[in-house]
């Protein structure tokens, strides 16, 4: 019992119960199946003389360094480095390879599709990255780099980041595991049960199809790897094809659908894309992103952007506008928003909050009446923000950083338009005797359900955790706290149970293998015929009754009333045991054995309990 608390302490600091802070979601690593982790694409490499630090310049133009091969600081400019001059050989090994020399006699490198060696002054050459009809780097060489101290010693840029060889070519390491150059573009879908985060590339590896889609799967600890099913690039060529146009933006709710191109023109389709309406259009822009409301798709915002390749223009850099009659009229709601290229737009339509990612951060404004102002930091990387997203129920903000990846945090606009949810995954779901929920917004006290105080448990400073007491009854309960010197009262359902499995940001479930205690994810799976305990919220009453915002005890623990059942991928479990969670307050653990036989890879488990599921999580298994 000793190490679930010890874990529980551990996995409360990972999801966030401190301070409200953005968190990044995943790394800025991409798994490419190549000899080591990619990231995105390099054109420079640099190693500097005086120290043998490894410089590397990204497409976009920032410089970094590293002195262990392994972490990278960002520099603020290019390192001053002379290479030693090429002799012209004889014969290269390949069209328009790039030449270095090295400190030893007539040892040359060339980088063109792949990275070359001749130790013969160029008169012959050996390929040091093919394998088959490919290349072991994933992408043509844009640069190559030799260490003045160790000719044996050499570097490259690339498409899929940069790569080391200590041997003279022979074998290569990626430096990338740490290098913060994700070129995340869009935000193609967000973490919902057992699926994980989605994201596409500004600049895709050579490797990977256009616009292909990356996924971050839950228990992830790795990379980020290429993302099975549809694709919402798909969507946007078909929808390309039929209007003969470049779509660079499309959305969809039910039958209604927008889509806008790359040369202004905004279309509106009240058919499922079948029949589009005539255009409207922003002469001189690009429509980068649409919103629509899915309460009612006749409401919709769509951001445009001077493109960089058209100079000449004089329209301002970026246009937002609003319809509310289905794209018959679109009103400019632009009005104060510095004159900075915006890629991406988020609205909760129901609180009136919208959201504009540009190159200076993000922008919020109230549709009511928009001013914007700039988001603060809050752990925010100062780069561009290329795409920005709310989960459905407008709860959680996601934002696409270029070059250090997706981040997320609490919906600043719940500061005014508070949101009860359960605080195991922020779901709107009934209430239960003894859950935890988080009340999204300002700080609240004085909390009462029914009539009677629920335990205020400690929170960051955009929410605050509550736990109702366990013998509440009937189908709803009166919710009353103190917020901003107000008292708020709010009605919420009640169900003898409405269970939910506590994850992280990245849908990861808190499970723990029940012998060792580890936290188990993709790097630690759990094993066929194995006992893996699970933390939930929301399983109603227990026996004996148990005081609200009171730790359970460590020995005999209070179980669970409710008849509880548990499933992977649709098969039912064996349940060994359904209590409170020892030393904490309003937490369950739910105990299952696993099959004596699994199929490796991941599977989707959830919970039921008094005939209410729970949601369905990614559980990683090994044979």
């Amino acid at each position: 019992m000793r190490r679930v608390t010890f874990i529980l302490v551990v996995w409360l600091a990972l999801a966030g119960v401190c301070p409200a802070q953005w968190r990044r979601l995943g790394n800025t690593a991409v798994d490419l199946r190549l000899s080591g982790l990619a990231t995105g694409p390099m054109d420079r490499v640099e190693f500097r003389s005086d120290d043998g630090r490894l410089f590397a310049r990204a497409t976009a133009g920032q410089w970094f360094s590293t002195a262990d091969f392994e972490s990278w600081k960002i520099e603020g400019a290019e390192p001053m480095a002379s290479p030693l001059p090429a002799p012209v050989p004889d014969r290269v090994p390949e069209p328009g390879a790039r030449l270095r020399a090295s400190s030893a006699r007539g040892v040359l490198y060339a980088a063109g599709r792949h990275v070359w060696r001749s130790d013969d002054g160029g008169r012959s050459w050996t390929n040091l990255t093919a394998w088959g009809q490919t290349s072991l780097l994933g992408a043509p060489v844009a640069d190559l780099a030799i260490a003045a101290n160790d000719p044996a010693s050499i570097a490259v840029a690339t498409g899929t980041g940069v790569w080391r060889s200590a041997d003279s070519g022979l074998t290569w390491t990626s430096c990338n595991a740490a290098l913060p150059h994700l070129p995340v573009r869009r935000i193609e879908a967000l973490p919902r049960g057992s699926q994980g985060a989605r994201i596409s590339f500004l600049a895709p590896a050579a490797t990977a199809a256009p616009e292909a889609a990356y996924e971050w799967q839950p228990g992830e600890r790795t990379a980020w790897r290429p993302a099975g099913g549809p694709s919402p690039a798909a969507a946007r060529r078909e929808i390309s094809r039929r209007l003969g146009a470049s779509v660079t933006a499309f959305e969809r709710q039910g039958d209604w659908a927008y889509a806008g191109s790359v040369d202004g023109r905004l279309w509106t389709s009240l058919n499922r894309g079948t029949d589009w309406s005539a255009p409207a259009y922003q002469p001189g822009a690009a429509v980068e992103a649409i919103v629509v409301d899915e309460r009612d798709p006749r409401r919709a915002l769509a951001v445009f952007s001077r493109r960089a390749n058209r100079p000449d223009l004089t329209s301002p850099p970026t246009v937002v506008l609003r319809t509310l009659n289905g794209g018959l009229y679109w009103d400019d709601i632009t009005a104060n928003l510095p004159e900075t290229a915006a890629f991406g737009v988020a609205a909760d339509f129901v609180a009136r909050a919208v959201y504009v990612a540009t190159l200076g951060g993000i922008y919020q404004a109230d549709l009511a009446a928009p001013s914007w102002t700039l988001l603060a930091g809050g752990g925010l990387p100062a780069a561009p923000v290329l795409d920005v997203r709310l989960d459905p129920a407008g709860n959680q903000i996601y934002a696409a950083v270029y070059g250090f990846g997706l981040y997320t945090v609490i919906a600043p606009h719940r500061n005014r338009d508070l949101r009860v949810v359960h605080a195991a995954d922020y779901a709107v779901r009934p209430a239960a005797p003894g859950a935890l929920l988080s009340i999204l917004g300002a700080p609240v006290t004085e909390v009462t359900a029914g009539g009677r105080p629920a335990a205020v448990l400690p929170s960051p400073a955009s929410e605050t955790h509550i736990q109702l007491p366990y013998d509440l009854a009937g189908n709803g309960v009166a919710l009353s706290f103190v917020a901003a010197n107000q008292r708020v009262s709010l009605g919420l359902a009640l169900q003898p149970a409405s269970p939910a499995i506590f994850v992280d940001p990245d849908g990861a479930p808190l499970a723990l293998d029940a012998e060792s205690g580890v936290l188990l994810d993709a790097r630690n799976p759990a094993r066929a015929a194995s006992t893996v305990q699970f933390l939930l919220s929301g399983l109603g009453r227990v026996l004996p009754d148990w005081p609200v915002g009171q730790a359970a005890p460590l020995e005999n623990l209070p179980r669970v009333v409710a008849g509880v059942n548990a499933y992977l991928d649709g098969v039912p479990l064996e349940v060994l045991r359904a209590t409170l969670a020892p030393g904490y307050i309003g937490f369950y653990l739910v105990e299952v054995r696993l099959p004596a036989l699994c199929n490796r890879g991941p599977a989707e488990f959830h919970i039921e309990a008094g005939n209410t599921s729970s949601n369905r999580v990614r559980l990683h298994l090994e044979p």
